[in-house]
């Protein structure tokens, strides 16, 4: 099977799974205006301003989303570069849809870039976890040895 053929397999596979917030889509919908979101609005996370909590680390969400997709559409198409293109591509397709809705985040783009960048310039022998918590956001580099 061509390469063309699997990454267009994996973004079909893609935005038939792309989760649905109803929530955000109420809160956000659709004005028919292409917008950018504004600096002071794109937080690199939010924090519950009465309890100090981290609660939507939202630039952590678009770093790993990229990172795995990238490493999950490379086990497909066996090139790392193939797979960073359609990762970058379903990202920049989610900031076009969040530009008619809240805006499109620079930051957002940015956090893509550097999940797919990780994936491409990491080594086969390791791989990047990025988790957090109510209090941090935190990144573990692990080393596999075979």
């Amino acid at each position: 099977m061509s390469k063309l053929v699997c990454c267009l397999a994996v973004i079909s596979i893609c935005l038939i799974l792309w989760p649905f917030d109803e929530a955000a889509a109420k809160s956000f919908p659709k004005d028919g205006r292409f917008k950018q979101l504004e600096p002071y609005k794109d937080r690199w996370y939010f924090i519950d301003h009465e309890n100090w909590y981290i609660k939507a680390p939202d630039k952590w969400t678009h770093f790993m989303g990229s990172y795995a997709l990238t490493e999950v559409t490379h086990r497909v198409v066996k090139d790392k570069a193939w797979a960073g293109v359609v990762a970058l591509g379903l990202g920049v397709l989610k900031e076009v849809d969040d530009a008619y809705r809240e805006g499109w985040s620079r930051r957002d783009l940015y956090m893509d870039i550097g999940g797919v960048a990780a994936s491409i310039l990491l080594p086969e022998n390791m791989k990047l976890l990025a988790y957090y918590n109510d209090t941090a956001v935190m990144l573990r580099l692990s080393l596999v040895i075979q």
